[in-house]
């Protein structure tokens, strides 16, 4: 059996290793990082610099070429060839040799003493960006290829089981198995979905086409597309919908792209035979986080719900509860709920009792169709 990825892992922390046996320099670079946000660790000497990288990820190495003890080169070496680490050489003993070297082992940028911070600085967010993108494809290929899995196998053996191989005769439970494979169609059609959009965001290119949109058919939509989920854990869904609400300016696929995420979440994490409530409803400027009037979409469901410690990162990218790890997903879902949403200048809110009812709650602001819609990205 495969080795399940690890589905907490989101970006790298902006951890940077500045390795210089001249104390100085390196107390100084290092300083000047973390007034950029970065936080950066010294290491005065290559071996200081090894034992360092195998205690801790360090997505970013600054290291100095020539040291008293080990030198630079012996660094990378014991890094090995790892894409998800960018080391930069800064060296004031630049050669053709050392940059041949410096090429042999694929290092991300050299840079020679002295050198204007800027510059180095620069250096150091692109390496952080690279770094970046290369633990996220690599995080994704691997989440991808395990939770497609999962689902796809369901369908093949569901599929082959609608007619007796013998006979040819419909086997009596066909429409639980057509249920079943429709179930895990919509499972891998989110994946990819919640995929591509995650990409758009990373990227900066998330992409809004406004229109008016009507929050009530969303709901009603997801109803019917959730239907033989519903029925196959026998779950009691209330349905409540605001016959005045006005439509909101936004992207329609977008829109339910979001709201379908928890409320698919709120099927998969309900208990066989729970409750779930989703609603619609006009807010008042005063009641609002987004201090104007609101179009709401709340969906609460009954079940073990989420952990106070937990709360505050259920829209972090990757992020499952520790208490739902046998439930497969890819921690995305909820992540591009929030960007989606933050992208129609709306928010999302949740709150959670354990063991009794979970909440989400959309707000998107009224009376938009005079404002631009900014693109959301991931990279903040």
């Amino acid at each position: 059996m495969s080795e399940e990825p690890n589905l907490e892992v989101g970006s790298p922390e902006r951890c940077v290793l500045v390795v210089d046996d001249e104390k100085r320099m390196a107390d100084s670079v290092a300083s000047l990082l973390r007034t950029c946000g970065y936080q950066a660790d010294t290491a005065y000497g290559g071996r200081e610099a090894i034992q360092k990288l195998a205690e801790k990820d360090y997505p970013v190495v600054i290291t100095d070429v020539r040291m008293h003890d080990v030198d630079g080169f012996e660094v990378i070496r014991s890094i090995g060839d790892n894409p998800r680490i960018a080391v930069i050489v800064i060296t004031a003993h630049a050669s053709t040799e050392s940059a041949i070297e410096a090429v042999h082992h694929k290092v991300f940028d050299y840079i020679t003493k002295p050198f204007d911070f800027q510059e180095l600085r620069e250096a150091v967010d692109r390496a952080y960006a690279h770094v970046n993108a290369v633990r996220f494809r690599e995080d994704m290929i691997s989440m991808i290829t395990h939770d497609i899995k999962i689902p796809l196998s369901s369908i093949i053996g569901y599929s082959s089981l609608i007619f007796d191989r013998t006979t040819g005769e419909l086997n009596p439970r066909a429409r639980e198995f057509v249920q079943t494979i429709n179930a895990n169609s919509l499972k891998i059609l989110a994946l990819i979905d919640n995929f591509l959009t995650s990409c758009k965001i990373e990227a900066g290119h998330l992409s809004i086409y406004p229109r008016q949109v009507n929050l009530n058919f969303i709901l009603e939509d997801l109803s019917c597309v959730l239907q033989a989920e519903i029925e196959r854990k026998k779950l009691n869904v209330t349905v409540e919908l605001d016959p005045d609400l006005p439509p909101v300016m936004g992207d329609e696929n977008m829109l339910f792209r979001a709201i379908s995420n928890i409320f698919a979440n709120a099927c998969k994490y309900t208990p066989v035979g729970g409750q779930i409530t989703a609603r619609t409803m006009r807010v008042g400027a005063p009641a609002s986080p987004l201090q104007r009037d609101s179009a709401c979409v709340q969906i609460s469901n009954s079940g073990p719900g989420i952990s106070p410690d937990e709360l505050p990162k259920v829209f972090d990218k990757y992020r499952r509860s520790r208490a739902h790890g046998t439930i497969e997903g890819s921690g995305l879902g909820l992540y591009v709920t929030r960007y989606v949403i933050e992208a129609h200048r709306g928010k999302v809110e949740v709150t959670s009792r354990q063991n009794e009812l979970t909440t989400f709650t959309v707000y998107l602001p009224l009376e938009t169709a005079g404002e631009p819609i900014q693109e959301a990205s991931g990279n903040r």
